[in-house]
């Protein structure tokens, strides 16, 4: 895993895999290492707290997090440790989601569909779920994963972080196979869909992650549509019986967080920030943010930046 320089159009950086690898384990203690870094997900990610207590913010929301807690993250997210104790430990697994792709032929090891069939990674908000009854077994098999993960991956560059090759991912990916399995019983309960076919779900899901990861390309639904292989108003129609809501709307949503996050987090100007985000100028940008949060830019960078670490724009 890796943290690189970000370009001029990307200040808050992503964490990607390098050198192939398509899944990564790594454990630390939040406070010695990560407490007030600022991470863009490039990946999914689970993140299990099994000791102390810390404080996390993704995308303006605040949580407490206290022993045992699974965390999960969608690609796109920006997330940062804002205060922990001595002892808050995290571990992390970090995968692709096309290690889930149905059939061996595409890819994928497991003829599966957890990414959109369990509610655990949410593009529209953090999942951050208390593990108290099934914390034994999660901490089980998280500590396999690392043991196994330490075992089987190579160094790689400075060795500072390892890549696992695809031809030994297939005990680790039965590891997370259950480790998924074990999290949805975490899940809260949800309401069956009113009119929604699992399809419509499966769809809606996949047209969010694709989105969530993209949201800087101001893509129409047309596109989104293109890449999943269904017509626009299919698209449309499935996602608004799935969740109410257009996929138009959904994106709006999307550029909303992503302006709230380049505001609370870097010191960009708002001509910066209007141009990252493919506005004409600031003064259009403005009232776009006016008209969805009746704030001002500025108005919405002090209420969000508290003691958020400031990325520099230089």
């Amino acid at each position: 895993m890796s943290h690189p320089p970000a370009p001029a159009s990307e200040l808050i950086p992503k964490t990607v895999l390098h050198g192939g690898a398509r899944l990564f384990v790594a454990s630390y203690l939040v406070r010695k290492s990560e407490l007030g870094r600022v991470w863009r997900c490039g990946f999914h990610a689970l993140l299990w707290l099994n000791g102390g207590s810390a404080s996390l913010v993704c995308d303006g929301e605040h949580f407490e997090v206290r022993p045992p807690s699974l965390i999960c993250l969608s690609p796109g997210q920006v997330y940062r440790w804002s205060a922990a104790d001595d002892a808050a430990r995290a571990t992390l697994i970090g995968f692709e989601a096309n290690l889930f792709t149905v059939g061996r032929a595409q890819g994928g090891l497991l003829d599966v569909q957890l990414l959109h069939d369990l509610p655990l990674f949410r593009p529209e908000g953090t999942a951050v779920l208390a593990a108290d009854e099934n914390a034994d077994s999660l901490e089980r098999l998280f500590a396999l994963c690392r043991q196994r993960y330490r075992q089987l991956s190579e160094a790689h560059g400075s060795g500072s972080w390892r890549v696992l090759p695809q031809h030994r991912e297939g005990v680790l990916l039965a590891y997370l196979h259950v480790i998924l399995a074990e999290a949805a019983t975490l899940a809260p309960a949800q309401e069956p869909p009113r009119p929604a076919a699992g399809s419509d779900l499966r769809l809606s899901r996949l047209f969010r992650l694709h989105a969530g990861q993209r949201v800087l390309e101001r893509l129409p639904v047309a596109a989104y549509a293109e890449l999943l292989h269904v017509t626009p108003d299919h698209l449309t129609r499935a996602v608004r019986r799935a969740t109410g809501q257009t996929p138009s709307a959904w994106l709006q949503e999307q550029l909303l967080t992503e302006a709230r996050r380049r505001l609370a987090l870097t010191d960009q100007p708002v001509e910066q920030v209007a141009a990252a985000l493919r506005f004409g100028s600031a003064s259009q940008f403005s009232r776009w943010i006016r008209d969805h949060t009746g704030q001002t830019p500025r108005q919405l960078r002090q209420q969000g930046r508290g003691n958020s670490p400031v990325l520099s724009g230089n």
